[in-house]
């Protein structure tokens, strides 16, 4: 797996939201046609990494700034490091 690894090359945005936002959240990112994808760390929790090709991140992090307006409670936590992420 660890070769794998490796090979990966993408950026994730870690936010938080409330728990009740979470699928909401998922919803708009899969609306974003191919900008990038979600996954929830641990249920019940309410951080989400969103997943973006390194090209496309800049455009990811405007769009969550936008996405503030709608998604009550979206606290961006930074970029997440692909090793600290238990994929």
């Amino acid at each position: 797996m660890s070769e794998r690894r490796s090979e990966i090359k993408a950026r994730i945005l870690t936010v938080k939201v409330p728990i009740s936002e979470v699928g909401f959240l998922n919803s708009l990112v899969d609306g974003l046609d191919r900008v990038a994808l979600t996954r929830t760390r641990r249920k019940g929790e309410g951080i989400v990494d969103i997943i973006a090709s390194p090209d496309r991140f800049e455009e990811l992090l405007h769009i969550v700034e936008g996405f503030k307006k709608h998604v009550k409670g979206l606290e961006v936590l930074g970029e997440s490091r692909f090793e600290e992420l238990d994929f």
